[in-house]
């Protein structure tokens, strides 16, 4: 009896386990949002106020319609490397992003720093309201707090095979006289497959791709 019990338990292990990683399911949309992947948001351009996006719910977490298909593909083929992609971040409104600054800004002059000084700094590692691309609904944040080990593997499979989906690394190490933030690898933008491709092949930033134009 004790030896069925086991053997018992751990089938259902196995099954939780296989639930657990089992593909996220593809139902794909038609996207309606008014948005080109191309558009540039950064310090210096801002997202438009009147630009309709359709978003849509993808592991509980927001993106514009414009990115779901090509995100569950890639997060499929993730799984098929044992690889499971974890958000932590994705659409902000602009009051959201508002929030986020002002308490990143507070700590800093918590710290000590002046207002002037915690300001800058805070703008180094998060954009103004406004100027977020995570106010577009094409980026996302891959990361799983405390889980560095897997953030390591994850953040490789992704430098690796993103630009194969359409997503490109934002905000390389080597870049930031051209974007204004430090380097995340956790940070990923949709910007269609072709350009992504280009983009990761040539070793470009977004800016650098279009030329500084939006």
């Amino acid at each position: 009896m004790k030896k069925i019990l086991t053997l018992f338990v751990g089938i259902l292990l196995i099954y939780l386990v296989y639930c657990l990683q089992k593909p996220y399911v593809y139902s794909s949309v038609d996207p309606i949002s008014e948005i080109n992947p191309l558009i540039l948001v950064n310090s210096e351009n801002a997202f438009p106020d009147n630009i309709n996006l359709n978003l849509i719910s993808f592991d509980n977490y927001q993106v514009a319609d414009t990115i779901y298909n090509d995100l569950v593909e890639m997060y499929n083929a993730a799984l098929n490397d044992n690889i499971t992609l974890k958000i932590n971040n994705a659409y902000r409104s602009k009051n959201e992003q508002a929030q986020i600054f002002k308490n990143k800004m507070k700590t800093y002059q918590n710290e000590g720093y002046p207002k002037e000084k915690a300001y800058e700094k805070t703008k180094l590692t998060v954009q103004v309201p406004g100027y977020s691309e995570h106010e577009t609904g094409l980026a996302i944040d891959f990361s799983n707090e405390g889980h560095y080990d897997e953030n390591e593997k994850m953040w490789k499979w992704l430098k690796n095979n993103a630009h194969k989906y359409g997503f490109i690394l934002r905000y390389p190490d080597d870049k930031y006289e051209i974007t204004k933030i430090d380097y995340e690898p956790w940070h990923y933008r949709y910007v269609g497959k072709k350009a992504a491709k280009e983009i990761t092949y040539k070793n470009l930033t977004l800016e650098e791709y279009l030329g500084g134009n939006v």
